[in-house]
């Protein structure tokens, strides 16, 4: 199950999220943009800046979570 852990630590679903990922630096992927449990998503409509150190990622076998993307900064 693809996931956005916040900051704070809580975890939100992503098919229920607005967000977006740009090029890291380094390499890979980075989350620059976060909305939470999102109702309905406007066309054209930019979700919110994220928090630093959101991030991307899933819930793996072992119940833990796994990071996709840098922590936002």
């Amino acid at each position: 199950m693809l996931v956005l852990k916040a900051a704070n630590g809580n975890i939100y679903p992503a098919d229920r999220s607005v967000w977006r990922v740009a090029d890291a630096t380094g390499g890979g992927y980075k989350l620059t943009h976060f909305t939470p449990n999102a109702a309905t998503v406007a066309t054209n409509a930019a979700p919110a800046a994220a928090t630093a150190g959101d991030t991307l990622g899933y819930i793996g076998k072992s119940g833990r979570f796994i990071a996709m993307t840098e922590p936002a900064t």
